[in-house]
């Protein structure tokens, strides 16, 4: 399998994006990336993606990361509608791209047998925190800086690399205890309710609820209360980003009992009002097949990295 590294002891440089809607069929057209990587996060597809030699069918919640330097297009059209972020950046390091073994590279990382200040992740792989992911990717294409001395979706987009990384570094733990507790997730993930207690979901599978208490500290670091309530926030943030839906509609979709209970508590957990929270990840940038975003490389990005080939060409 291929792996990329990326170094992190400075930011990531974050170059465009958006959000890429079409309905089918539709292919994606050649590209070649001069000096910058891109990330696609398939939302609705299937996506069919050649890049170099390596032919990928992308599927809903999946990650793909294309490099510079290598031509990518459409294999195969996409019969359906689709749907997906895309998210361009440059590293101001060379960076490397090797073959390894998903498992021993796995235990090299876990063990601290790869440099530091650097995260390492596959060509192509489904997060395990895919929601999180989508919610910090719509939230970094919706930014609009205004202070040109920070740019924050440099950094919210290393945070993204360490996000990713920590997605597939931790995606197949197989003990019983892992296997047991993506039991519970995934049980509590079709049982939420507004009534859904702690005392509930352990009666429901057999568990102590202080073992099951235990269980989701050592595995989300939160108590099966707070681990509650951060799904029921994240399905609301979810809903917001991706729906018109009423604050109202949201609250009842996202399980809380009272719209004022769920607006009080969704400001608590992030800082902002339903609303305010909305507003403020609005401004994503939207294409089609129509529209096709053709953005000169900013200064700031040519002045901190030397070694970009003019045209795309790919270098010798």
């Amino acid at each position: 399998m291929k792996f990329f590294t990326f170094t992190l002891e400075k930011t990531v440089l974050f170059y465009k994006g958006g959000e890429f809607q079409a309905k089918g069929p539709w292919r994606h057209r050649a590209f070649v990336h001069k000096g910058d990587y891109e990330i696609i996060y398939c939302v609705n597809g299937p996506i069919y993606i050649q890049v170099g030699e390596d032919k990928f069918t992308v599927n809903n919640g999946q990650i793909l990361i294309v490099p510079p330097f290598v031509k990518f297009e459409g294999y195969a059209d996409s019969k359906g509608n689709v749907d997906f972020y895309w998210l361009h950046f440059f590293s101001q390091y060379k960076e490397d791209t090797f073959l390894a073994d998903p498992d021993k590279l796995k235990e090299d990382l876990k063990n601290k047998k790869i440099k530091k200040h650097t995260v390492t992740m596959p060509e192509c792989f489904k997060p395990s925190n895919g929601q999180q992911s989508l919610i910090l990717l719509h939230q970094i294409l919706s930014i609009h800086d205004d202070l040109s001395y920070v740019e924050e979706r440099d950094y919210l987009t290393s945070a993204l690399l360490i996000q990713l990384f920590k997605s597939f570094l931790y995606k197949q733990e197989t003990t019983e205890e892992s296997t047991r507790m993506n039991y519970i997730k995934e049980w509590i993930r079709a049982n939420m309710s507004t009534e859904l207690t702690v005392s509930e979901i352990a009666d429901r599978i057999h568990l102590n609820p202080d073992y099951l208490t235990r269980l989701f500290k050592k595995y989300t670091g939160m108590t099966t209360l707070q681990y509650i309530n951060s799904l029921k926030i994240e399905v609301a943030s979810l809903l917001l980003i991706r729906t018109e839906k009423s604050i109202k509609e949201i609250s009842d979709l996202a399980y809380f009992s009272d719209p004022k209970i769920f607006m009080r508590r969704f400001k608590r957990e992030t800082g902002l009002s339903p609303t305010e929270y909305r507003n403020s990840n609005n401004m994503i940038h939207l294409n089609n097949p129509h529209v096709d975003p053709q953005i000169p490389i900013p200064k700031r990005i040519a002045d901190a990295i030397d070694y970009i080939p003019e045209n795309g060409e790919i270098p010798e």
